[in-house]
């Protein structure tokens, strides 16, 4: 536990250390105390992973530690150089703002935290897709030049969304925690920064509301009766009121879910609910031909795959902080804004190239909402838009450049879908963000008569209402085509669409659930509305106690967060060669182990390695390459290389992969029950051997 501990503090001690190196560009940046101090760990990674990403892409440096450090002493400049141009500035924000800044950094860090402890029950990197995960990660740890190589398709390049796994790495060689370690900590900062980024919107939000009376402030106290006597100021009713909607949407969005473990806990009991199926809802209760994905974080973190839905969750919070700090002021919504806008909208299609197009899809309705309201439904409204998101995507898609130029996308284009889900379905999984949606739309409609004089805050959070609601929508009418076929046609996009529609109504429900009890002036009207919030935001905040429950198994067996001490308990031949091969194997030679199904227990050494394995798991390359003949030929020659007498064909196929070691392991023997092990005695000699597992060095 203490070395845990230690593990922790230095983790929690970077990031604190690069944001406070990022401070003074993230305060320019942002303009706002919430906003800023939520947003400058992210920040500063941002700008550390992407110009190490351009340096390794372009060939200038290597992914080293000598670079990486190099990197982060120019980052330090640049903002020196900002800190003392804006010296007087820059310390009055902070001076103002240390109460913000010592809040959100409680928030990270508790979520940092309670995370890290919860994964120490079960640190496991096994299971679902975490070896593909994992295997990113090592992968370009070892990696001297970007593209990372497929550590599961030898000589050919990660054909995914990799960007976040760099951030996980470029965060493990800073630090020089081992990466089964790093492995568990990134994902419980991740829920750290998710917290305090969700926190720092709906705080954005509200604060930026202005009472118009004393009667509005009285209204304001009597919404959160529980925070205590708040006294007759109306600036500390207004700070007290602006805290309560940041935690009200900081733990909404990271640890509830939807309204189906409240009905089927209801309807079949406590003792029979498993929490995946509040995920995998439409089209298997009752079972269908139209099996669709529907997930959101709390699920996301208690499985604990590292996906790139998952990575790109802090910086996705960053985008919406941006967007919400440029709206305010869209009388100057210049070419500076848009660059940042396109900039980020590059990373994230380098990081979740769905992201990218969900918030393009944003933007594009925000920006021409604003732009309505200023210009009315003019041709102008229609051009202003077009210029500013079209300059937004040509941004965005220079930025990814040096990524695109890589990366084959397995898309096969649009289409109708041919099914849609169930209106009553639909209900349980989207009736809180329904239930607050009409709240808030009532509020609206009855305060501005009809939607005039509509403020900022408001504005900003009808859009993206709008944007969420489009998203759900859009997968009951379109889909995007790849290897998903038959029942499964359009899960993947019901996945990533409405994951993100899930992120923005969360992130909006704490400002929503305070901004609708402001309204209501009469006690009477309070209680109703209030106990409406009671009852809903309990039944989405039951899902983490069975989910918790059930996958760690109530927290009562402790394991620390070494990802890899399952390996040496159940498999220790594999756990001595994984590491051998990370001691004294350098660089990325190709090594020869069987190739397995997806999800299943084969390639562990590819993936704890980072060493790229002819062919891995077969589903995973089939999506990737977008062909399943590229991993079944591999195959095929593999079962050869392995079961073949003949030398010649076995030492010309080694040759075409280029493989330097073959692994004989437990997986080796089972997937191949004729084996011809001696003739990699003369094809190469013994360079590790333990009972169970030999690694030949071929010649």
């Amino acid at each position: 536990m203490n070395q845990d501990l230690l593990n922790i503090f230095t983790w929690w001690s970077t990031f604190f250390l690069v944001g406070l190196i990022s401070a003074p560009v993230t305060f320019l940046l942002f303009k706002d105390r919430f906003l800023s101090s939520a947003f400058i760990k992210t920040v500063g990674f941002i700008f550390i992973t992407f110009t190490i990403f351009v340096l390794s892409s372009l060939k200038i440096a290597p992914f080293s530690n000598f670079y990486l450090y190099l990197v982060i002493g120019f980052w330090i400049i640049i903002n020196l150089a900002f800190l003392i141009k804006h010296k007087d500035k820059l310390f009055k924000m902070f001076k103002k703002n240390i109460r913000v800044l010592i809040l959100q950094e409680i928030l990270f860090t508790f979520g940092l935290l309670t995370w890290s402890y919860v994964r120490t029950h079960q640190p496991d990197i096994l299971g679902l897709e975490k070896l593909m995960d994992f295997g990113f990660i090592n992968s370009i740890l070892r990696t001297k030049y970007l593209p990372p190589a497929d550590m599961w398709f030898a000589g050919k390049s990660i054909n995914y969304y990799w960007f976040g796994h760099l951030w996980v790495a470029v965060a493990t060689k800073i630090t020089q925690i081992p990466s089964y370690i790093t492995y568990n900590l990134m994902l419980a900062t991740i829920m750290g920064l998710s917290l305090s980024g969700s926190f720092a919107i709906a705080t954005f939000l509200l604060s930026q509301l202005k009472p118009k009376s004393e009667a509005k402030a009285s209204s304001l106290a009597s919404s959160v009766p529980k925070l205590g006597s708040l006294g007759n100021s109306e600036v500390r009713l207004k700070t007290r009121a602006v805290i309560a909607a940041g935690i009200l949407s900081g733990f909404a969005l990271i640890l509830a879910g939807n309204f189906h473990s409240a009905v089927y806990v209801l309807k079949e009991g406590k003792d029979k609910y498993w929490y995946p199926d509040a995920t995998r809802f439409i089209g298997y209760n009752p079972e269908t031909n139209d099996k669709t994905i529907h997930e959101f974080p709390i699920y996301s973190f208690i499985v604990s795959d590292l996906h790139p839905h998952l990575i790109n969750l802090p910086i996705v919070l960053m985008f919406i902080g941006l967007l919400a700090s440029f709206m305010k002021d869209f009388a100057s919504f210049n070419y500076k804004k848009t660059l940042v806008l396109g900039f980020t909208l590059g990373i994230f299609f380098m990081a979740n190239t769905w992201d990218f197009g969900n918030y393009l899809l944003v933007s594009g309705v925000t920006i021409f909402i604003f732009n309505l309201k200023k210009h009315r439904l003019r041709i102008k409204t229609f051009i202003h838009t077009a210029l500013q998101t079209g300059t937004m995507l040509l941004i965005a898609l220079l930025t990814s450049l040096l990524f695109i130029i890589h990366f084959e996308s397995i898309a096969q284009g649009v289409a109708l879908v041919k099914t849609h889900s169930p209106l009553w379905q639909l209900a349980i999984l989207w009736g809180f963000p329904l239930i607050i949606t009409i709240l808030y739309w009532l509020t609206l409609f009855l305060e501005t008569k009809r939607f005039k004089n509509v403020s900022f805050s408001d504005l900003f959070t009808l859009s993206l209402l709008a944007s969420a609601w489009i998203l759900i929508l859009l997968p009951e009418v379109i889909y995007v085509k790849d290897i998903y076929t038959a029942s499964y046609y359009r899960a993947n996009t019901m996945f990533k669409l409405t994951y993100q529609a899930f992120v923005i109504f969360y992130t909006l429900c704490g400002y929503i659930a305070i901004r609708t009890l402001i309204f209501l002036k009469e006690l009477k009207l309070k209680i109703p509305l209030l106990l409406i919030y009671v009852v809903i935001f309990s039944a989405i905040f039951m899902y983490p106690a069975f989910g918790i429950k059930s996958y760690y198994s109530d927290l009562k067996n402790y394991k620390g967060l070494s990802g890899n001490t399952w390996l040496k308990e159940r498999y220790p031949e594999i756990y001595q060669a994984v590491g051998w091969f990370r001691i004294s194997v350098p660089d990325q030679p190709v090594i020869l182990e069987a190739p397995g199904d997806s999800y299943t227990e084969f390639n562990i050494i590819s993936s704890y390695s980072g060493l790229p394995t002819v062919s891995g798991w077969f589903v995973h390359e089939w999506l990737w390459r977008g062909d399943s003949k590229f991993p079944q030929e591999r195959v095929g020659e593999i079962d050869q290389i392995y079961q073949s007498e003949d030398i010649e064909l076995t030492k010309r196929l080694l040759e075409k992969y280029q493989v330097k070691f073959v692994i004989i392991g437990p997986f080796e023997r089972q997937k191949f029950q004729l084996i011809k092990e001696d003739k990699f005695r003369s094809l190469g000699g013994v360079v590790f051997q333990t009972p169970g597992i030999t690694v030949y060095k071929v010649k």
